[in-house]
């Protein structure tokens, strides 16, 4: 047979099959009548008539032996018939939408047009379970715009782990397409038909915990059986099993459906039935929600935002009838991880009679019902291979680590393939994200929580994962931390790692691991002391004094004590002041212990608490025998400058306080130039605030107002607080005698509050008494 007969007879084909339910003649009379162009002789009828039968635009090609630009062309022209037809606006016919609007304008037998009757929207929602859906605007408004009959998307997946919200967003915005069909309103997208179907197996409801659900569509089958009660057709299920799936598509293609497919991840035979899903006529919008990630475009829930949760907990809160004050629904957002199913299962749990602080600690057990229900199916699923090591491996973290830094923990460092397709199935499966901008690796708190339970019962693993951990954590350090003068520009990369070092260095201490927490807190002294501020610092120099006391490491022990007492002396209260004599005058005893930097340090440290204490003369003895010690201690070039710029440094600032300011500009500028040398910018910074300090106090208004301009600038620009809160107090002083009272006394609290935090008591009471005047 030629191919314009077979293409003939498959047209008579379909006109029969569409007159039992369409105007068919009257249809193509009224085309050719508006407009003057030939439908019933002519290949427009053809493709039109394959439309209406829900076939997708390949199989009439095919069918019809037409390639793909004629059959588009072609049906670009039919779009634009039907609009001058029915009065349609210009280019809004479309495939998807044709047989509705065709409908709604009387084509359909059966139906009156819709400016005379409201349609009746087939649909099978469940009831609501909450009052006023909360949050998740942007991701709504992404779904309601992929559910216009005009958008390209087809098929459409909302993912997420398990309580996150998927199922509850996809019908809420199945609900305002319902309301827009039924009022023919303009709020969301409209359909002739909304049919749900859900895999879910299990529901988590306070106060009884976990439930199995009975019923389910779990196969194809039972998907089918759900679309023919909806739509009230018993034939899809009474058609051979061969036939049911083409009984649906030719169901579904005589209206706009929106098919909501709920719990993907349960679906017993997920590639039939997505690929089923997939070859539905394109009136059909598909909408599936999945635990796994289905590049089928995705839309990703995270969880709620902490003003998005902060409303849902006291949403459900009035309801339940109770009352949650500000730190308490704070403390529930935090501990939820900000997942609603979380927070609405524990308020239940709390207006069932349970305390909150009972509900919160259960929620964190990864035996509990939360825990359970959200990620025992999918961590089960894993077991062995190598994303359970990766996702045991990231809760170690507890901020999100880098790829490499997990790779290692993980031990699959040797095994790219491994480490790639284990974090590529923890973002399917929900466990983990992958921050885009940063590349690091995220997971909720609820998740962190039940794989460290899962980390506890694999002990061997862990041993050696902590083990890897703390390794990985000191050769880190090792390239990065160090003296300012060496590494500073380094310091950021410390920053973004600072909540992870301080678990490994707390971690170590708790496991009385000595030598990791000496050798890990030596390396990072400078960049804590300078930049970061650590509030427990004095607490770590103290266990290390009595752990190298212990272990009669008598040169750690006053490398120790050098670094406790630089922050003593730093606080300068009487106390503080008593206590750093005391430890140095024991740290002097053991000085031959130590090397000779050493020693120059804990000579420096003795001049800086004369210095303090105003004892001048003797400050200036310790100050030479450090200066002896540098010489001796025979330095390459840059070393020797680093060691010798403090001897001058200290020499310039009792000279200042002397009041002897000619000698200690001199100094001063000496100190500078020796700093630029070795690139030592946080010295140089300090010398020109005292350089400003001498120049107020010689009336040089403008030398000194140049000079702090510029140098506060650089303290704020390097993060150095300290140093900051020291060109505010100085340029209060400035204010005060040059410029505005109010700037003056504004300068000067915000570096009394800056002094206060950084425990600098000597300092925050010269700033009061300069308020005070």
């Amino acid at each position: 047979m030629s191919d314009k007969s077979e293409s003939w007879n498959l047209s008579k084909t379909w006109h029969r099959k569409l007159t039992k339910d369409w105007e068919i003649d009257r249809l193509l009379t009224d085309l050719e009548a508006r407009t003057q162009n030939r439908y019933r002789q002519n290949t427009k009828k053809d493709l039109l008539l394959g439309l209406l039968c829900g076939h997708s635009l390949k199989k009439i090609g095919k069918d019809l032996h037409k390639n793909n630009a004629v059959v588009r062309a072609g049906l670009s022209n039919i779009y634009r018939d039907i609009e001058t037809l029915t009065g349609e606006d210009e280019n809004t016919v479309r495939a998807s939408n044709l047989v509705y609007i065709l409908q709604k304008h009387g084509y359909r037998k059966g139906v009156e047009p819709s400016s005379k009757h409201s349609l009746t929207i087939i649909n099978n929602l469940p009831s609501p379970t909450y009052t006023e859906f909360i949050g998740r605007e942007a991701d709504m408004r992404i779904l309601l715009e992929r559910l216009l009959p005009n958008h390209g998307a087809h098929m459409i997946t909302v993912h997420g782990i398990g309580g996150v919200g998927k199922t509850a967003l996809v019908l809420a915005a199945a609900y305002l397409c319902l309301k827009a069909s039924r009022e023919n309103l303009n709020v969301a997208p409209k359909f002739d038909a909304i049919i749900f179907t859900s895999a879910k197996q299990q529901e988590l409801i306070p106060p009884n915990g976990i439930l199995q659900r009975q019923q389910g569509q779990r196969n194809l089958r039972e998907i089918f059986r759900e679309i023919g009660n909806a739509v009230g057709d018993p034939t899809i299920i009474q058609s051979p099993p061969n036939d049911q799936s083409d009984r649906v598509r030719q169901i579904l293609s005589r209206q706009r459906t929106l098919l909501i497919v709920d719990n993907m991840e349960t679906i017993e035979d997920r590639n039939g039935v997505i690929e089923f899903l997939y070859n539905l006529p394109i009136c059909v919008k598909v909408v599936i929600t999945t635990r796994e990630r289905i590049a089928l475009l995705p839309i990703s829930l995270q969880n709620l935002t902490l003003d998005d949760g902060l409303q849902l907990i006291q949403q459900q809160a009035g309801e339940k009838g109770i009352t949650l004050d500000d730190p308490e629904s704070k403390d529930l957002y935090q501990r939820t991880g900000g997942i609603p199913l979380a927070i609405v299962y524990a308020i239940g749990q709390v207006s069932s009679g349970y305390s909150l602080k009972s509900v919160l600690e259960k929620l964190a057990l990864a035996t509990g019902d939360v825990a359970r229900f959200c990620f025992k199916q999918s961590v089960q699923g894993i077991s062995g291979q190598p994303a359970h090591k990766l996702l045991m491996s990231l809760a170690i973290f507890p901020n999100s680590p880098t790829q490499g830094a997990v790779a290692e923990v993980a031990g699959l460092t040797t095994s790219p393939d491994s480490k790639n397709d284990g974090l590529a199935l923890l973002q399917q499966l929900s466990l983990v994200n992958q921050n885009p901008e940063t590349k690091r690796y995220e997971m909720l708190s609820l998740t962190r929580e039940y794989a460290l339970a899962e980390l506890a019962a694999n002990p061997d693993f862990e041993r050696e994962a902590r083990r890897r951990w703390v390794r990985w954590y000191l050769d880190f350090a090792n390239i990065y931390a160090g003296e300012d003068w060496e590494k500073s520009k380094h310091y950021e990369r410390l920053e973004v790692e600072e909540v992870n070092l301080r678990a490994v260095l707390y971690w170590c201490r708790d496991q009385d691991h000595y030598e990791e927490v000496r050798d890990l807190g030596l390396l990072l002294n400078h960049y804590a002391n300078l930049y970061a501020y650590w509030d427990d610092r004095l607490d770590w120099w103290q266990w290390l004094v009595e752990q190298s006391e212990r272990r009669g490491e008598w040169s750690f022990m006053v490398k120790f004590i050098i670094r406790k007492t630089w922050l003593l002396i730093r606080e300068c209260s009487e106390k503080s002041l008593q206590e750093a004599e005391e430890m140095l005058q024991r740290a002097w005893v053991l000085h031959d212990h130590a090397d000779l930097c050493d020693q120059a340090d804990l000579a420096e440290n003795m001049a800086r608490l004369k210095i303090r204490q105003k004892n001048y003369p003797e400050a200036r003895v310790w100050l030479d025998s450090e200066q002896k010690l540098v010489t001796q201690a025979n330095l390459t070039e840059q070393k020797h400058i680093r060691y010798y710029i403090p001897v001058l440094y200290h020499r310039a600032v009792i000279l200042q306080k002397e009041n002897k300011y000619s000698e200690a500009k001199i100094l001063f500028h000496e100190v500078m130039q020796s700093a630029k040398k070795i690139n030592w910018y946080r010295v140089i910074n300090s010398a020109q605030n005292w350089l400003a300090d001498i120049a107020i106090e010689q009336g040089d208004r403008d030398g000194a107002q140049q000079l702090l301009i510029k140098g506060i600038i650089v303290a704020d620009s390097s993060k150095n607080k300290r140093r900051l809160a020291r060109y505010q107090r100085s340029l209060a002083k400035w204010q005060k005698k040059w410029g505005s009272p109010e700037q003056a006394e504004k300068l000067a609290r915000e570096a009394m509050d800056a002094f206060e935090h950084l425990g600098m008591t000597q300092d925050v009471e010269q700033m009061q008494l300069l308020l005070n005047s």
